[in-house]
């Protein structure tokens, strides 16, 4: 190829700025699984490549004085047949997977765990956590409940002994209140004491009235007899003593007698139904009194009792921790490590690793029914239906497309964490309807995913390198035989390599690709004021 015509020697060569280009908002980093689509690698080398070249042509531009640069890379207007997919990376995770998780409370330390991928059966001992710091309480907690059923013991001995001890002094309050209610009973029934009383003082004042008469009749005998002259009158004073003495004894009966119907009746009366009343109020406080102290003794037997109890079931806590150390497979499968926190290395799944309680430890999957899960930005989601097709491209099988279908998508958005920068995406799940039996596909592995949204079948399409924006308008650079000319277009669905046109150009015309660097430099020219 001959270089071209050098300038007159008045003009200097006019520099061609190339800015770089303005690619389209990038997807936010996510974690592993879901990275750049293979489609933008594709345009950004694209751009790249394109941006290099005009570099080239710059630079000999410069080194011959040439005005204007060669032809650009172009392509040509296709009409046909437009296929719009979403493209992104997912990862593989089985259908059915029995997740193992710490089931020891506040974790523990990791001491063993057998190798990654390894074949195991139900029941086989598969990770072990340390268990000495939970021996040590275990043997501290025995001490405890221990003494706390020696409590148990020493309550019901209490309670047996309040319970016995109350019978008696109830027993004995009783026997007292029923003594009292006999004393008053005995006292004021008509064959009673009182009766007896009255009926012995009656008996004597009768005696001691017959006793004075006899001294009267003896004492007027006797003064007849000294009238007569038989007898001395010394003998009838003797007997006015004695007549003297049974009136005193008839008057002091009659007083008893008295004394007794009028007033000692009624205060033996009143002092006896005391006494029954009061033995009445003994016999319900000591019922009271034995009750409390039982309902005391019962109270603190419960109370130990409840100890007990708790201290049995904390031991027993800690048997069933010790036992949840030793992690068993609950199924046949192969072991597949979690690793749910990628990117921290200390949660990474070894021994020596601190586990926290009810972490993922391992998973036992069915490797023969497999699914693809990925997250799709929120810009393009409401493109994506249940049942739409999609083809896979797994790493582990090169050269080997699988198929599948949408199943499913989040209706709630997640964000990616701090890498997300705030940009909202959704899980979708997808099938693997054709997987080979001798695949040997994993949880864990990762798949370029390609959903098909739609096909336009006659679609004027051109690359997307030969589409960009001046001016919140979208053109293409047209090249024509006079020249490359700024062409404003209408543009519709697009995928990762093709935009569909729907008016300002035609198939068979030319369009360059370098369409974001030349409406760059458009803009650039066109407000000089920003050169400074």
């Amino acid at each position: 190829m001959q270089p071209p015509d050098p300038l007159p020697p008045q003009a200097s060569p006019l520099p061609i700025v190339t800015p770089l280009p303005t690619l389209p908002p990038r997807q936010p980093p996510a974690r592993k699984g879901t990275f750049r689509t293979w489609g933008r690698r594709f345009v950004t080398v694209g751009v790249v490549a394109t941006v290099g070249y005009l570099g080239w042509k710059y630079g000999l531009s410069r080194f011959t004085g040439s005005r204007s640069i060669d032809r650009p890379l172009t392509a040509v207007v296709q009409r046909g047949e437009l296929k719009i997919t979403i493209t992104d990376r997912g990862e593989l995770e089985s259908i059915d997977a029995v997740q193992v998780t710490c089931d020891l409370e506040g974790g523990g330390k990791l001491v063993s765990i057998i190798e990654e991928g390894k074949h195991v059966k139900k029941g086989q001992e598969v990770a072990k956590l340390d268990t000495d710091t939970l021996l040590k309480m275990l043997n501290e907690q025995d001490v405890k409940w221990q003494t706390a059923e020696g409590k148990v013991k020493s309550g019901r001995s209490d309670l047996a002994q309040a319970k016995n001890k109350a019978e008696s002094e109830i027993a004995k309050a009783d026997l007292a209140l029923t003594l009292a209610k006999i004393d008053l009973e005995s006292y004021d029934d008509p064959q009673g004491e009182f009766k007896r009383d009255v009926d012995k003082l009656k008996g004597t004042l009768e005696l001691n009235k017959k006793q004075l008469k006899e001294a009267e009749d003896d004492i007027a005998f006797t003064k007849g007899l000294v009238k007569d002259g038989y007898a001395q009158l010394e003998q009838i004073r003797a007997k006015e003593l004695t007549v003297q003495q049974r009136k005193f004894e008839v008057t002091s009966a009659e007083a008893d007698l008295t004394l007794l119907e009028k007033f000692t009746r009624k205060k033996k009366i009143t002092e006896l139904k005391a006494k029954a009343d009061e033995a009445e109020r003994e016999l319900k406080r000591t019922k009271e009194t034995q009750q409390s102290l039982i309902e005391k003794a019962e109270g603190e037997l419960k109370s130990a009792e409840s100890t007990a109890e708790i201290e049995k079931k904390q031991l027993t806590r800690l048997q069933q921790q010790i036992e949840r150390c030793t992690i068993h497979a609950p199924s046949d499968g192969i072991v597949v490590y979690s690793n749910s926190r990628y990117w921290d290395e200390s949660a990474r799944i070894r021994p020596g690793a601190q586990l926290y309680y009810r972490q993922e430890i391992f998973s036992l999957p069915d490797l023969s029914r497999m699914r693809v899960k990925m997250k799709i930005h929120e810009s393009v989601i409401k493109k994506v239906k249940v049942g739409m097709p999609a083809t896979f491209q797994v790493e582990a099988l090169t050269n080997h497309t699988l198929n599948g279908k949408v199943l499913k998508i989040a209706t709630i958005a997640q964000a990616d964490g701090w890498r997300g920068a705030g940009v909202k995406q959704y899980e979708t799940t997808l099938s693997l309807d054709d997987i080979p039996s001798d695949a040997g596909l994993k949880p864990g592995m990762t798949a370029d995913v390609k959903i098909l949204i739609g096909v336009l079948p006659d679609a004027v399409s051109v690359p997307v390198g030969g589409v960009t924006e001046y001016e919140s308008q979208k053109v293409v650079y047209a090249v024509t035989p006079t020249g490359i000319t700024r062409r404003d277009v209408t543009v519709g669905e697009s995928n990762e390599q093709y935009v569909q046109v729907t008016a300002g150009i035609e198939p068979g015309e030319e369009v360059a690709l370098d369409a974001r660097t030349r409406a760059a430099a458009d803009l650039k020219a066109t407000k000089p004021e920003e050169k400074k």
